[in-house]
Formats: structure tokens, C-alpha cells, sequence
């Protein structure tokens, strides 16, 4: 007997049917085993042809993808709000939608970009399904640029962080949070941006909060900066004391520059 002979009598296992929060948003823990994984992609291959056309491709994929398979079918059949919402199901470009497109990239992007699925799969974990789709929309320019993938590698812990700093608050029933959200994560997943200082952001931020004052970083300044990280690590260490030298001339001190261009380490 073919291991989906009653697919069509198959109810998907799903990790977030009916979600509709907006926001930042911890998504329910994966549970799903690769069998049922494998099952809910025949399920979805019934339904729609952008599944079906990629069927095998798909289910060759390293089983570590799977969920993110799984996610994206979910979230594309799902439902919105009213009004306001993204169908990445609607043809945009040759006819062809989002949904086909990521389902076509996928398999290759699971060899040779991983990473980037690694984060894709991080976004949805801890995003409203309105911005994962906005994230998806964004996705196609990334997801052939394996050379990226250190850079996603450096900013996938920073995802939940970046997901309540700039989706929370009151909604207007538009994309800016989007926007805000993804300005910042393009800012990063740049190849003017160095891998190494992504990785560095939250002692620069740690920095930043442990000093009195509004203390504005200019983070795309220190994410592509060339400057040494051992200079960097050195200067973050003694930007408490320095920080109360400007203070008591009443002056903020410019931490990204500092910890950039300071060469009196000793």
C-alpha cells in the first residue's frame, strides 16, 4: 500500500492554523516528524499546482527544510485579515506567483544556500503571518546568493529581537512595521555589511544601554565598517569610562565612531 493512498482523506498537521496576531510573535514549537512532514507536502500537492509541479523535488529535500515547506504551504492557504493582508498565491511576474517561485527555489536553495533557509525558517518562527509573507516577497532576491550565508548565519539570533523592536506597537493597517522590519534586515544581509560585526551588534547595543543618555547607533556605519574586530572589542570595553568623561563635559559620546576609529587601546 503507497504511503499516501488516503491522502486525500489526510488532515495536514499544521503548527499555526487560524493564527492572526499581528506582530512579533513566537510561533508554536515544530513538533512534526518527517513522516508527516513528507504527508502534509502530498497533501498540499493535491491542492496546488505550484506543490504539485515541484512534488519530488520537495520531498528530496533535506529533512531539516521540511518544516519550512510545510510553514510556507500553511501560511499561502491560509486566511488574512479582511482588507489587509499579502496573497502570495496571485500571479506577479509571467504569470508565475511567489508561492511557485519559492516552491521551484527551495530544493536547490536547501544544497547550496541553507543558511538562508535556516533564517527564512527563523522569520516565521517569530513573525505575524502578514510579515513572513512580507519577508517571502523579499526572499527571491537572496535566496541564489550563497555568499550571504554568513551574514544570515550572524543575524539569525538577532531575529526575535529585531521582530519586537519593530513590529509591537499600535497597527495601522499598513506595511510600514513590514518595512521598518525588513529595512533593517537588508541593511544587514548586505554584502557591504561584514558578517563579523553583525555577529558583534548586541555588545554594541549591550554598550549603548549600560551608559546614561539616548545613545543613537548608526549601525549600518558599524556593520560595514572595516575597522579591525579586535580594535572593536578593545573600544567596547571602555566605552562605560569614556562615555562618563563626555558626560561630565556635558557631551554624549558617538559610540559607533568610537569603537570604529579609537586606536589609544592602552
Amino acid at each position: 500500500m503507497s504511503l499516501f493512498s488516503s491522502v486525500k482523506n489526510y488532515i495536514p498537521t499544521l503548527r499555526f492554523d487560524g493564527f492572526r496576531a499581528m506582530g512579533a510573535h513566537v510561533k508554536p514549537a515544530d513538533t512534526r516528524t518527517t513522516e508527516q512532514l513528507l504527508e502534509n507536502i502530498e497533501y498540499y500537492a493535491q491542492r496546488n499546482p505550484e506543490v504539485a509541479m515541484f512534488k519530488e523535488e520537495l520531498k528530496s529535500m533535506n529533512p531539516k527544510h521540511l518544516g519550512l515547506v510545510s510553514d510556507i504551504c500553511e501560511i499561502a492557504n491560509g486566511g488574512e485579515f479582511r482588507g489587509f493582508g499579502i496573497d502570495i498565491k496571485k500571479p506577479v511576474s509571467n504569470g508565475k506567483s511567489l508561492f511557485a517561485f519559492l516552491m521551484e527555489k527551495l530544493p536547490k536553495a536547501s544544497k547550496e544556500n541553507p543558511k538562508a533557509l535556516d533564517f527564512a525558517q527563523e522569520v516565521i518562527n517569530n513573525t505575524d503571518n502578514t510579515t513572513s509573507k512580507y519577508f517571502l516577497a523579499e526572499f527571491p532576491g537572496v535566496i541564489d546568493r550563497p555568499e550571504l550565508g554568513r551574514h544570515f548565519e550572524a543575524l539569525k539570533p538577532m531575529v526575535k529581537d529585531i521582530a519586537q523592536q519593530t513590529l509591537n506597537g499600535s497597527h495601522t493597517m499598513d506595511f510600514e512595521k513590514q518595512k521598518n522590519f525588513m529595512d533593517f534586515i537588508k541593511v544587514m544581509i548586505n554584502p557591504e555589511s561584514k558578517p563579523e560585526k553583525i555577529s558583534m551588534l548586541q555588545k554594541l547595543v549591550k554598550a549603548a544601554d549600560e551608559i546614561p543618555g539616548n545613545n543613537e547607533l548608526y549601525i549600518d556605519d558599524f556593520v560595514r565598517s572595516n575597522a579591525p574586530v579586535s580594535r572593536v572589542e578593545e573600544n567596547l570595553k571602555t566605552v562605560p569610562l569614556v562615555a562618563e568623561m563626555f558626560a561630565k563635559d556635558g557631551k554624549s559620546i558617538d559610540i559607533v565612531d568610537f569603537v570604529n576609529n579609537n586606536i589609544n587601546l592602552y
